[in-house]
This record gives C-alpha cells, structure tokens and sequence, in this order.
C-alpha cells in the first residue's frame, strides 16, 4: 500500500511537471504622444504592472506607431525597466497584402532597427506585423532567408488574441461614460484572454505533445494599461506562471517560421495548420468571434 500510495505522489508530480504551464507577455507597437495625450499615462500604467509583478516582459516598436522622438522617449522607459526591445518593422505593414513587396518590406525593419539599435536592450528579433508572414512562397522565404541571414529571431507568439478589438470597445464606453459596461468588458476581456490561453495551450498538447513555454500577444492600449494587474492575477488563478520573456524565447518553438501560404497566425496555429488539425479558424483571431463571449455579458452593441 505504501509502495503504492508512493508511485501514485511520484506519477501525479511528473505529470504536474510534464504540464507546468508559463507564459510571458509581449507587447506590440507602442505608443504616439503625438496624436495621443493620454499615452504616457498609458505606458506609465502597464510599466508600472509589469514592476508590480516583478515581471521582464518585451516591447515590439515600430516607428510608424510612435511617430517621432516623444514616441521613442516612452520606449526608452521600457528600455529603462530593463524590458527587451524587438523590431516590428518601421512600416507596419500586412506582408500577407499582394502590393507589398518583400524588398520593401525588409527596407522596413532594416529602417526601424536603425531608430531603436541605440537602445541597451534593443534585439535582433522580429514579430511580423499582424503575424502575417507572406501570401505566396518566393516572398515567405525571400523574408525569411533574410531574417535567417542577418540573425534575427522569430519573435513569434503562441497565443494570440483580441485585445485589440476589447480595447476599441472599452474607449467607446469610456468616452460615454458607460461605467457599468466598462466593470462588464473587463471580465468580459479577462474571460477572453484565459479563454486563449487555454485554447493554444491544448492546440500546443495535441500538436506538440507538450505545453510550451508560451508567449501572449498584447498591445500597448488602454484596456491594458486599465487592467493588466488584474489580467495577470487571473491568469495566476488558473495555473499560469508568468515567466520572463527572455526566458520563453529560449524555448526551440520560436525557431520555427511558418511553413503554410498563406503564412502566419500564432505559431501554434500555424504547426496544427501545417499538420492539416480541422476546425483551425482563419483569421485565427477577429472581431466577429467575439460575440458570443459580448452577448454573455450582455455587451452586444447590436441590442443597444
């Protein structure tokens, strides 16, 4: 019984170890003084989260989304905060559009890695904007080849989301002063992110046999500069360890590119993609998904 009662304590520690599930956070583009006051405010929040936390995240910055040397005073503090700073091309630029060409394209993060190189902890590593990586093959690799040639990293992600799309609804309600639809998209955007994280982590166990050491695309927005903290307890809730970025880029998963046309989505997605798993959404992440998860919280706008 002893004996038993041992291999049965032994079995269920390798299999908590066996599915430890990480994650790190990333941030994409950055923010525009410029055209938006309250964008210092914004990046002060989601830096100061991230110091509660103790958290070592990374910031994908592209010039277009800054717009001039204010814009790259605020990535300087994530610089400050010791944060990694990628390249996510000066441009922003969709490579999966049939007008962008990929000469052009690598013009564009070699322009952007000349604004930010001067940064400490600027990296050769690159997210492709909108995660989209080339509509056709002689423009996938020709990218690829270059990234591969002049040592960039893939700055992949595991879990994408739609941050983007709670973030535009939370600047609707602000800007009415809907307090109580704000308290409600805040669960509502939580429910959603722990929803993503669940789904790539069980995509990873059935094409990986494994739960990588993830990493969840974010945008440096209000919703998050709003909630983050409570965004990170959450996931703490559920069993997630929020890891340093450094430390999930180590993982051999982002050494992969996507191998598909058209190219792209969470690199997750784009291994089941590749090994033809079923019921794959494509855009893997978009707007119209998100209504049943708005009408749950009774948020569609469509009823108002």
């Amino acid at each position: 019984m002893l004996k038993f009662s041992l291999y049965l304590f032994i079995s269920l520690l390798f299999l908590s170890q066996a599915h430890a599930r990480q994650l790190a956070l990333s941030f994409d583009d950055g923010l525009n003084p410029t055209i938006d006051p309250t964008a210092p405010h914004i990046n002060q929040q989601i830096l100061a989260h991230l110091k509660s936390k103790n958290i070592q995240s990374i910031i994908f910055t592209s010039y277009i989304k800054i717009g001039d040397n204010a814009g790259k005073d605020l990535i300087r503090q994530w610089d400050k905060h010791g944060h990694i700073v990628g390249n996510h091309s000066a441009f922003h630029e969709n490579l999966n559009k049939p007008e962008i060409l990929a000469k052009d394209y690598i013009k564009s993060i070699r322009i952007n890695e000349l604004v930010f190189r001067d940064l400490k902890n600027f990296r050769r590593i690159f997210r492709y904007p909108y995660l989209k990586e080339g509509n056709n093959i002689a423009k996938r690799d020709q990218v690829q080849h270059w990234l591969k040639q002049n040592h960039y990293q893939h700055g992949g992600v595991s879990i994408d989301a739609s941050d983007w799309f709670y973030n535009q609804k939370y600047l609707a309600y602000l800007k009415a002063g809907k307090t109580s639809h704000i308290k409600r998209l805040k669960q509502a955007y939580i429910d959603h992110l722990l929803d993503r994280a669940e789904y790539y982590d069980s995509l990873a166990l059935q094409t990986l046999q494994r739960s990588p050491q993830h990493v969840l695309l974010l945008h440096t927005n209000a919703i998050n500069g709003q909630f983050l903290g409570e965004i990170v307890l959450a996931l703490e809730s559920k069993g997630w360890t929020i890891i340093n970025a450094a430390d999930a880029y180590a993982d051999s998963l982002y050494q992969n590119f996507s191998p598909n046309i058209p190219a792209g989505e969470s690199i997750i997605w784009s291994i089941a993609k590749s090994q033809n798993i079923e019921s794959l959404r494509y855009p893997a992440e978009d707007a119209p998904y998100e209504r049943e998860n708005l009408l749950k919280y009774d948020l569609d706008d469509h009823k108002e």
